[in-house]
């Protein structure tokens, strides 16, 4: 997943402040793309990082980048983060609104336009009441109400308010004129209350005290690690001959082949996990880029058989130490016959003349059971005698039998060939165990 992929409002990344791993919500992409182009996502913190005043006093001028908030980011803030991830922030430019303090209660007087619009650049910023859906602000462009939402569920889980980059404008009238009389303090609006999608502002006076909410941009280019970190890092793509993630593979009665084949753009072995249900079945390590592969667990007998009949999804997870990429695919199997055999036989010192068999499981009184048996396993042609005095019941069948043959070229051995069949009723059956003893 990258960067662009995060749902406004509640996608996030993780990044690192100091030793703190820390949540950061995606509120926006693309933005402000007439000052920075397209291709950068806003972020907020998932909370305030510390709290403070904008000034202690009044002052003539307000500027988005003359505070103590705006200090903070720049001085202190900033150094919280490694190189790395200061350079994936790098910086973003940010519309901001000026105010001056003057006043004129003179009738007919005025000094023009008392709130202006700049353009700042920085790493970390606050949000604007613009952006938080006061209308009669142009210090940006308004979020979507996702977005403001979480800003919503931030600030009530703090409990305090959120400052924002916007000056406050005061009106007030003289017992003298009656006329208005404007001050424009060097201070700022901070977010006080809020409900769902909808947030309310206030004059923060200065010496007020307020959370700072940091924010700032990342290239939606960027990826997001198996850990939820944004990083450059590419990762690893698989491709198969099946088709892309969510291949239906229909239906199977025996092992068969799916051919892939994994690379990575930054040329970073690989670790290759085939799952069936979330089970582990098979892993590769160390696999180097654009390997071609054969799924294991579908295409060996042995691992085959431990999948169940019905639907199953095989899940290929890729992992190059920094990101995991999952390829899947859906496969129903109808396996309604099986052979079971020793891969070893049992050797013997002596003729094996007679053999017992328990076997364990469900056996559906249609179920087709066929049970062969031989006591000269190692030889070229062994002689396969079926046994015909079978008796099954719902949850055991047993077997006993006096072998005919007594020759053996390469010595006594003893093995069995367990041959059962799903009946026309459809009920399944199972084998879960076999033993027995040999004389």
């Amino acid at each position: 997943m990258q960067i662009k992929d995060l749902a406004s409002g509640d996608g996030y990344v993780y990044l690192m402040e100091d030793s703190t791993k820390v949540k950061f919500y995606a509120l926006c992409h693309n933005y402000e793309s007439g000052l920075n182009g397209k291709g950068r996502t806003l972020f907020c913190r998932e909370s305030p990082a510390t709290s403070g005043t904008h000034t202690a006093s009044k002052q003539a001028d307000y500027r988005v980048n003359d505070n103590y908030e705006d200090a903070w980011y720049k001085n202190t803030y900033v150094n919280k983060f490694s190189d790395e991830v200061r350079n994936l922030i790098g910086s973003t430019k940010y519309a901001g609104q000026y105010a001056y303090y003057y006043s004129h209660p003179g009738i007919g007087v005025s000094d023009g336009t008392a709130l202006g619009g700049e353009t700042y650049e920085s790493s970390f910023f606050p949000i604007s009441a613009a952006e938080v859906g006061v209308s009669d602000f142009s210090d940006g462009s308004a979020l979507s109400s996702a977005a403001i939402s979480r800003i919503s569920n931030i600030l009530n889980r703090y409990g305090s308010g959120i400052w924002t980059r916007s000056p406050y404008m005061r009106i007030t009238y003289t017992d003298e004129s009656h006329f208005p009389t404007s001050y424009y303090y060097a201070s700022s609006l901070y977010i006080s209350s809020a409900s769902g999608s909808s947030l309310s502002t206030s004059e923060g006076t200065y010496g007020s005290s307020y959370g700072y909410l940091p924010c700032f941009t990342l290239p939606e280019t960027l990826y997001i690690d198996k850990d939820g970190f944004a990083t450059e890092n590419q990762p690893p793509e698989v491709t198969s001959d099946a088709g892309a993630t969510g291949a239906e593979l229909g239906e199977k009665n025996a092992p068969f082949t799916v051919g892939y084949t994994v690379t990575d753009g930054d040329g970073d072995p690989m670790t290759i996990t085939e799952k069936v249900n979330g089970v582990e079945l098979a892993v590769r390590e160390n696999v180097i880029t654009g390997t071609k592969l054969t799924v294991q667990c579908l295409s060996e007998k042995a691992l085959f058989q431990q999948i169940l009949n019905g639907e199953n999804t095989l899940t290929l997870e890729v992992d190059d130490g920094k990101t995991t990429t999952e390829w899947t695919a859906t496969f129903t199997k109808n396996v309604t016959s099986a052979v079971l055999s020793l891969a070893q036989p049992l050797t013997a010192d002596d003729t094996i003349t007679v053999a017992a068999l328990t076997l364990e499981g469900s056996f559906p009184a249609d179920m087709s059971l066929t049970v062969e048996l031989t006591n000269n396993a190692l030889d070229d042609a062994p002689a396969w005698e079926n046994c015909t005095d079978i008796q099954s019941g719902e949850s055991r069948a047993f077997v006993h039998h006096a072998f005919a043959n007594k020759t053996a070229a390469r010595g006594f051995a003893f093995n069995y060939k367990v041959t059962a069949a799903r009946g026309e009723s459809g009920v399944s059956g199972s084998v879960t165990m076999i033993g027995g003893v040999i004389g």
